[in-house]
């Protein structure tokens, strides 16, 4: 079976709001769909659902290709997808949320919040983590002849991340760590006393009406989640994604198109996200050497952000096949989400973001911000 005729086959295409847009936006609406088609068979995507966004509306929503494959289910707005990576931004801004309110201090060592450390851990504070230079390695879970196990207490999870040494002290070095960011849903818990899950449902998902955006449940009925695959080989395949973990604030949030639309709503005009923390969380932390393309560019908080023509840019990808992009200069924003995992040797679905985001604001190029050049 050809992908791009399943893809063709199941398209659908809408282009909401261009009255609302305004008309700088409505003579390169049309470019997205082609764009998204377009990278879709380049980087053999089997569905993708993508939203670009002005301000916090749509000006254009497409869901594209096939949910299931094997069931022949096409793509909708309100299909359910891993967002994985994605969650980091929520969980930063869970953390710094909590630090405008008094209830932390970035500066407070994490050890001070667990309920047991490695030693190796002393010096590394919350804002570390935060910005994934507190020395701890990225993956850290056991495994058996390197194969990850099917099931993970939280309690498993940081025996093992108590087991793993270091890789630099803290503040020395820059390493994306998922080890940092479970360890930042720890700090959550003992501070509001309830699970990760429990906190982000009551303090964001349900006051949003994010009705389909839950935590990762690989034993839950979840209507309309999207089936994942992977390319490999030279053919698509399942990408059998079925570890289930106690506490996921490094990657666990499911999510849909619509429900990541009323998310972006959220931040662009905030009534129940504190402006303060948000604005937080696209201060660049840790900067890395820039060529001429942007003034400056790095880790921020959850988001790796850019400065480029006096604007920020902030991004974030999720491996199991997500991107989103904000322009906070001109408000514009992409949402993308696949069923396609991320990897080596593949096209990033981040591609498929800045080729969206750049139809609608082409200051942003369409092949991304490339700050190294």
């Amino acid at each position: 079976m050809k992908l791009i005729a399943v893809i063709g086959a199941a398209l659908v295409f809408s282009q909401i709001g261009a009255g609302s847009a305004g008309a700088q936006d409505s003579p390169r609406l049309a470019e997205v769909d082609t764009r998204v088609e377009a990278l879709m068979e380049t980087g053999h995507f089997p569905g993708a659902a993508v939203a670009v966004l002005r301000d916090g509306e749509p000006v254009h929503v497409g869901a594209y290709g096939y949910a299931s494959l094997e069931h022949g289910v096409p793509v909708r707005t309100d299909t359910v997808f891993e967002l994985a990576s994605l969650t980091k931004a929520m969980t930063a801004l869970a953390v710094l949320e909590l630090a405008q309110a008094g209830a932390l201090d970035l500066d407070d060592p994490v050890v001070d919040y667990l309920p047991r450390a490695s030693p190796e851990w002393q010096g590394v504070t919350i804002d570390h983590l935060l910005s994934h230079t507190g020395g701890l390695e990225h993956r850290f879970e056991r495994t058996v002849d390197d194969v990850l196990l099917t099931d993970y207490s939280t309690e498993d999870m940081l025996d093992s991340a108590i087991a793993t040494t270091v890789r630099s002290a803290p503040g020395e070095d820059w390493h994306y760590s998922d080890q940092g960011y479970f360890l930042l849903g720890l700090v959550i818990e003992k501070v509001t006393g309830q699970s990760y899950g429990d906190y982000m449902q009551q303090r964001y998902f349900q006051p949003l009406g994010m009705d389909r955006t839950r935590l990762l449940d690989q034993s839950a009925v979840v209507p309309d989640r999207a089936e994942g695959y992977a390319w490999e080989g030279g053919e698509i395949l399942r990408n059998r994604r079925v570890w289930q973990f106690g506490l996921t604030s490094h990657f666990g949030v499911t999510s849909s198109l619509e429900d990541l639309m009323t998310w972006e709503a959220e931040l662009a005009d905030s009534s129940v996200i504190d402006a303060a923390a948000l604005a937080a969380t696209a201060d660049i932390r840790r900067r890395f050497d820039a060529g001429e393309a942007c003034e400056s560019w790095g880790y921020a908080r959850g988001w790796t952000a850019y400065r480029v023509a006096g604007r920020t840019v902030v991004s974030h990808g999720g491996y199991a096949g997500a991107a989103y992009v904000r322009d906070l200069g001109s408000g514009v924003s992409a949402i993308v989400l696949t069923n396609r995992q991320d990897g080596p040797g593949v096209l990033s679905p981040m591609a498929i973001a800045w080729a969206a985001v750049n139809a609608v604001e082409p200051a942003l190029p369409a092949e991304g911000l490339e700050c190294w050049r």
